[in-house]
């Protein structure tokens, strides 16, 4: 029989083994997986500084990993929206070093840094720190852009789209995890880093997929925009749209499109699409929207233009209370659609395709509001600059359900293995939001693409 003794005692040399070996064991004490790459050479797109110069496409070499991190070798990476910015280097830089023109210190710092951008990606494990037990090397997984730790404050109460690890992405958070040729660190931006044949992340952020669907779709499917379309409109945390509702999706770029998809997946018989860019309008009808609407041709009557469409197949407001009717006024704001998700957000630059009507984001978000049903629900995504302004009484007691957080609501490890399976069946379209597919090289290009809006989503191969 073994002892407490016998039992430390292999523990010890199991521990010593991992050590010394850089091998990981798995639970049966077989070795599992190599915890170090030495000297790897492999090449990334690495912002620093400031000004359009500040990223550029470098060789550099691995450092070796330890404890929970996950070495992936990058398929496919989405060109995220948000992260126009920091790629293409929108932010100028600051002409008073003490003050950093009101910068926070946390950015500025992180501007200093030797960083690989990106958000997210899919790609094969080709190795794993000696602490790590969620996948293993050759395991398909999804990078997520919202970890999910399982241990937390939020993930125990049900919020992991709020895991608090999303929190410790700043500068002294981060840890280097490759140096250019003249030994300079680099880091994975926000512990993830797709824009590189190689992601260095921690297995919270790490989601194994197991599926042999091409490498761009599931590249598509499994980015923060789309996780967080789908996730606003199907995800198991909100668990919002039902069969026969009304939907309206404010904003149909590559989030607000997998919204669309997810409501039309979820049953919802009304999907209303608003968006100022023709041919993003004409996507939405493609992948399930059953109505479009151009906010600038509609105006400042573009919430009644809404209210109106859902009433259903009535030419105007039913009354009849007692039979199930309501009406199209009054205080609370009357009809509207039963669920809002708004994805339109503030311009990082002035579209080359048409341009909405507020370059802020302010005016739509607050649009996706007034348009909500009493009683109904907003989930709201976007990025947004300045201060809202609602209606008092519609907020206070209108009895609209705000829903915010991160991707959409949902849980990575619940919900992205099913938004897989969702493309798996043919479901969801990922092929028509993969508007532009581009190697290494040509990331730059085709960010700026994304940046003016001539395309839904550009996904970067490796």
């Amino acid at each position: 029989m073994e002892t407490d003794n016998t039992s430390r005692r292999r523990l010890l040399k199991r521990g010593l083994t991992a050590a010394v070996t850089g091998i990981a064991l798995a639970p049966q004490g077989r070795a599992q997986t190599p915890a170090v790459i030495t000297q790897r050479k492999f090449r990334g797109w690495v912002s620093r500084g400031y000004g359009s110069a500040r990223t550029s496409l470098q060789e550099m070499t691995l450092r070796p990993i330890t404890g929970r991190q996950v070495v992936v070798r990058t398929e496919a990476s989405s060109l995220c929206y948000s992260n126009t910015g920091a790629v293409l280097g929108l932010q100028p830089a600051p002409t008073n070093t003490n003050s950093g023109d009101g910068l926070p210190p946390a950015f500025r710092r992180l501007n200093e840094m030797a960083l690989i951008q990106g958000h997210g990606g899919v790609g094969i494990v080709e190795a794993v720190g000696a602490e790590v037990r969620r996948v293993q090397v050759g395991d398909r997984v999804c990078v997520s852009g919202t970890p999910q730790c399982g241990s937390c404050y939020q993930c125990l109460r049900g919020r992991s789209d709020m895991c608090q690890f999303l929190g410790r992405q700043g500068p002294d958070d981060l840890v280097p995890a490759a140096e250019l040729r003249d030994g300079t660190p680099v880091y994975m931006n926000s512990h993830i880093g797709g824009m590189a044949e190689l992601m260095v992340t921690f297995e919270e952020w790490v989601v194994p997929v197991f599926s042999k669907a091409n490498a761009v779709e599931l590249g598509m499917v499994c980015s923060c925009v789309s996780v967080a379309g789908l996730g606003a409109t199907t995800s198991q945390v909100v668990n919002l749209v039902d069969a026969g509702s009304t939907v309206a999706v404010v904003g149909c770029g590559p989030l607000g499109l997998s919204a669309i998809q997810g409501a039309r997946i979820a049953g919802a018989t009304r999907i209303i699409a608003i968006e100022p860019i023709k041919a993003r309008r004409d996507v939405a009808m493609k992948v399930g929207a059953t109505h479009v609407l151009d906010p600038n041709v509609e105006g400042d009557k573009l919430v009644d233009r809404v209210r109106a469409l859902s009433y259903g197949p009535a030419t105007g407001p039913n009354d009849r209370l007692w039979a199930g009717g309501r009406d199209s006024g009054g205080l609370l704001g009357g009809s509207g659609a039963d669920f809002v998700i708004e994805a339109a957000g503030g311009d990082q630059a002035k579209p080359k395709a048409e341009s909405g009507p507020d370059p802020t984001g302010i005016l739509p978000l607050r649009q996706a509001y007034e348009m909500t049903a009493p009683g109904g629900h907003l989930v709201t995504t976007s990025l947004p600059r300045g201060m809202l302004t609602l209606p008092a009484v519609m907020f206070t007691i209108g009895g609209r359900t705000h829903h915010a957080g991160q991707a959409g609501g949902c849980s990575p490890l619940k919900d992205i293995p099913r938004f897989v399976s969702l493309l798996e069946s043919g479901k969801y379209d990922a092929k028509s939001l993969a508007t532009r597919v581009v190697p290494m090289a040509d990331m730059r290009d085709a960010y700026e693409e994304v940046l003016y809006r001539t395309t839904v989503t550009a996904i970067m191969t490796a």
